[in-house]
């Protein structure tokens, strides 16, 4: 009797002893955002450290001191909670900024604590990236986030640094449960499809007044604006509280990397190997961006596998190119985070929003392909 007691104390402690180690390695690893990167273990991300891209890093800098730490590693942290005063300056990549309770209130126009599609006024990556459970809105639980780490501040192009069209484990960044709810396929890789979506057209006619025109009365109230007072006032130049679609044309729209109302020209070598090529160039919305491109980039190691800025020359199609449907190989853009734009061999188009210009190819697997496009761009004022 004595030893069945003895036994059964010690399986008990044993029992103890294995409940608490998950806890504790679960603890220790969940500590900090981007914890696998921090080599020294000192609780800050350098960009030495960081396994990504450029412009991902500058994304989650949020203060722009060159690294990462605090609020910035913080499980469950976001960026400026205060939409009064976060008017997406001109250096920054971020899409949505107030993931609050006054953020979501602002966005949810008829008070029904659901966000559909046509409330939500910015990139459609972001949105299908938060709505988990798919249902084509976003409740509270899932806008305000939580200790779920969905990287709602990375695109896929940030995330797939290493440019081979799909993102990996190891490129992902955020909690292993959310990867898992993207990955419809199961096949331990993120698509492009899977976690964009599919874009089949040029893409270049977008609204940006109409879709802040919430109530469609031809006219943007300050209930309907979704930046900071000061931006609104500064917009509203007859002062009647409504935005006007010419005032909100001559202002270049919504809040943004604003460039000159002038003339721009620049001359820009567009990598095939790379997602998007800065051109240095900042437009507003109107703007006529046209563009002089030339050169032969190889999409794979088949040497006839070629295109031109139009596209394949074998009039191919890349089954998860950033812009499906068009031609695999031929030139893209995106303003800001608006895009991609199928441009193929058009020499010009308009730009639908105000940001700053990148260009690349339209293809889905970067890393084995080969040359460049040389593009004189210039932009005009309206």
């Amino acid at each position: 009797m004595l030893s069945k007691f003895t036994t059964l104390t010690m399986l008990a402690a044993t029992w103890m002893v294995v409940m608490a180690l998950p806890t504790g390695a679960h603890a220790q690893t969940a500590r900090m955002r981007f914890e696998s990167m921090d080599q020294n273990r000192d609780g800050v991300i350098t960009r030495q450290e960081w396994r990504g891209t450029e412009r991902a890093f500058l994304n989650q800098d949020w203060n722009g001191d060159g690294e990462l730490s605090g609020d910035e590693v913080r499980l469950g942290a976001r960026r400026s909670a205060n939409f009064e005063e976060a008017d997406h300056a001109p250096n920054r990549y971020e899409r949505y900024v107030s993931w609050t309770q006054a953020g979501f209130t602002n966005l949810d126009h008829n008070r029904d604590r659901r966000i559909s599609s046509n409330e939500w006024h910015f990139d459609l990556e972001t949105f299908r990236r938060v709505d988990r459970n798919r249902d084509g809105s976003l409740d509270q639980s899932e806008f305000l986030g939580g200790d779920v780490d969905d990287a709602r501040d990375a695109s896929f192009d940030d995330l797939d640094w290493n440019n081979n069209g799909r993102v990996e484990r190891s490129e992902w960044y955020g909690s292993d449960a959310v990867f898992t709810d993207l990955d419809r396929n199961r096949d331990g890789v993120l698509s492009r499809f899977e976690v964009v979506g599919g874009v089949n057209t040029p893409n270049d006619t977008y609204d940006e007044f109409a879709s802040l025109d919430y109530n469609r009365n031809n006219g943007i109230s300050r209930d309907e604006w979704h930046w900071s007072a000061i931006s609104f006032n500064r917009r509203d130049t007859n002062r009647d509280g409504v935005l006007s679609r010419q005032e909100f044309a001559a202002s270049g729209g919504a809040p943004g990397a604003v460039g000159t109302s002038g003339s721009q020209q620049r001359m820009t070598r567009v990598n095939a190997q790379e997602r998007w090529t800065d051109t240095g160039v900042v437009v507003r919305a109107g703007d006529t961006i046209t563009l002089n491109a030339n050169g032969t980039v190889q999409m794979s190691d088949d040497a006839s596998d070629t295109a031109s800025p139009a596209g394949s020359t074998k009039g191919r199609r890349a089954p998860d190119a950033p812009v499906l449907n068009q031609l695999a190989g031929g030139l893209i853009a995106q303003i800001g985070n608006y895009g991609p734009i199928f441009v193929g061999g058009r020499r010009s188009f308009t730009a639908p929003v105000s940001g700053r210009l990148y260009l690349g190819v339209n293809d889905d697997h970067l890393a084995d392909n080969r040359g460049e496009f040389t593009v004189d761009v210039s932009v005009n004022g309206r």
